[in-house]
């Protein structure tokens, strides 16, 4: 992973993408804010990597498993009752 300071120095547009051609690139901008830049195939790299994993398809399996703690019906149901309160008071 390459970090580029923008605080420090700037960079064309064209000499990032090249960086990023190397390797994944975290930026650092001016405000310290940080973002981290990778070409697509590095995206799809990982996809099947993990795709490969015995250890993460059993965690993705477990979770599959999971009832979710709400439905969308609920939510809505809540939000009415919360408008319905808000407007008696």
């Amino acid at each position: 992973m390459i970090t580029l300071d923008l605080r420090q120095r700037s960079i064309s547009l064209d000499e990032l993408l090249r960086t990023v051609d190397q390797d994944t690139v975290v930026i650092v901008r001016s405000d310290g804010k940080r973002f981290v830049l990778e070409s697509e195939d590095a995206f799809e790299q990982e996809v099947a990597m993990l795709a490969q994993s015995e250890t993460f398809m059993a965690f993705l399996d477990e979770r599959s498993t999971h009832k979710g703690g709400r439905t969308l019906e609920d939510f809505e149901r809540m939000l009415n009752d919360a408008e319905l309160e808000a407007g008696e008071t």
